[in-house]
C-alpha cells in the first residue's frame, strides 16, 4: 500500500470518527477531513494508471518547459503544488477514466467556508455532504480494486448507516409534496436550502395540494421558506439544468417570469407547460392575427393578444 494511500484512508477514518464524536469542533474537522481523503483516494486511482512515473509527473498542476537532450522541450513539473478537485476531474478524463457518481461538489464548498469564514453550519447539513461523497469513494475504491468494508473497517459501516439515515430522511421529506399538482418530482437531491443549502426540504402540511400555500421547512437548518421561495428552489432544481442548455442551444427558455403571478415559475418543457406556483397556463390564439400564445410571445398588457399585436395597437393609439 502506498503513502498516499495510506494517508487517504486515515483521513476518511479520521473524518468519520470527528464526526462521531460530540464535541461542537469536530464537525469542522470532519469535514477537512473527510475531503482530504477523498482527493488522496482519487489520486491514488491516477496514480496506479502510471505506476511507472514520479508521483508528480501525474499529480503535479503546474509544468514548465526545459530544453530536452534532442533541441526541443520537455514539460517538468514546477514546484509542489498538486492538483485540486477541478484538476483531479480533468485529469481523469485526459486518463480515460470514467468519474464516478456522488456529489463532492457540495463538500468541497463546506470546506472552502469553514476554510475561511466562521460558520454555524448545522450537523445535519455536514451529513448530508458527507454522506453525499459516500458513492464517490465507493466508485474510487471500484477503480483501485480495492474492499473498502475490509479497508475502512468500522469507518465504512458508520459511513453505510450514516447515508441510509439521510436517505431516509430525504424519502420521508419528498413525500410531503407528493399531493401537489405537478409531474414527478427526478431531481429533488439538487434543492438548496437558501440558508445551509441542505435538500432535506419538506411541506410543513403534507396534506397541501395548493401550491400557493406551500410552506416549506428546511430539516436541517429549520428555516421557514414562503410559497414563493420554495417553489422557485423546486423549479431551478427540477428545470434549471434543461433551461441552461436551451439557452445554450439558442432555444426557447425553459423557466420564465410569470404574466400572472410574476414569478419565475412557469415552467415550458415536453411534460409541462404552467406556472407551477400559481397554476395559469397560455394557451389559445392571438385574438388579430391567430398566432398561437405562449409564455414567450403572449402580451404582458393583454392576455389575449400577443406582443407584436399588442405593439401595433399601442401604436395606433
Amino acid at each position: 500500500m502506498t503513502e498516499l494511500l495510506e494517508n487517504a484512508i486515515a483521513s476518511i477514518q479520521l473524518g468519520v470518527e470527528d464526526y462521531q464524536s460530540n464535541d461542537p469542533r469536530r464537525p469542522i474537522s470532519a469535514v477537512r477531513n473527510f475531503y482530504a481523503g477523498v482527493l488522496l483516494l482519487g489520486k491514488q486511482c491516477l496514480l496506479n494508471e502510471a505506476p511507472n512515473a514520479d508521483p508528480m509527473e501525474v499529480l503535479a498542476s503546474k509544468f514548465g518547459p526545459v530544453p530536452g537532450n534532442d533541441g526541443g522541450v520537455v514539460y517538468e513539473p514546477k514546484g509542489h503544488q498538486t492538483i485540486d478537485l477541478t484538476e483531479l476531474r480533468g485529469r481523469f478524463k485526459d486518463f480515460d477514466l470514467a468519474w464516478p457518481d456522488g456529489d463532492i461538489g457540495t463538500l468541497q464548498k463546506l470546506r472552502n467556508q469553514l476554510e475561511h469564514f466562521h460558520s454555524d453550519t448545522p450537523k445535519d447539513v455536514i451529513r448530508q455532504a458527507i454522506a453525499a461523497c459516500f458513492p464517490l469513494v465507493q466508485g474510487f475504491f471500484a477503480i483501485l480494486d480495492i474492499d473498502p468494508a475490509s479497508t475502512l473497517g468500522d469507518a465504512w459501516t458508520i459511513m453505510l448507516e450514516e447515508e441510509a439515515f439521510f436517505e431516509n430522511q430525504k424519502t420521508e421529506a419528498d413525500a410531503t409534496f407528493d399531493k401537489l399538482p405537478w409531474p414527478g418530482l427526478s431531481n429533488t437531491h439538487a434543492w438548496s436550502c437558501p440558508d445551509c443549502a441542505s435538500s432535506l426540504i419538506r411541506q410543513v402540511d403534507p396534506d397541501n395540494g395548493e401550491p400557493w400555500n406551500i410552506q416549506g421547512r428546511c430539516i436541517a437548518c429549520g428555516k421557514t421558506l414562503t410559497p414563493e421561495e420554495t417553489v422557485k428552489l423546486i423549479v431551478e432544481a427540477e428545470y434549471g439544468g434543461e433551461d441552461y442548455v436551451a439557452a445554450k442551444d439558442g432555444g426557447e427558455a425553459v423557466i420564465n417570469d410569470c404574466h400572472e403571478c410574476f414569478n419565475p415559475t412557469y415552467v415550458v418543457s415536453d411534460e409541462v407547460n404552467k406556472c407551477l406556483l400559481c397554476g395559469d397556463e397560455v394557451d389559445g390564439k392571438c385574438a388579430l392575427c391567430s398566432t398561437g400564445l405562449s409564455v414567450h410571445n403572449r402580451s404582458v398588457n393583454n392576455s389575449s393578444l400577443c406582443d407584436y399585436c399588442d405593439y401595433r395597437m399601442s401604436k395606433a393609439d
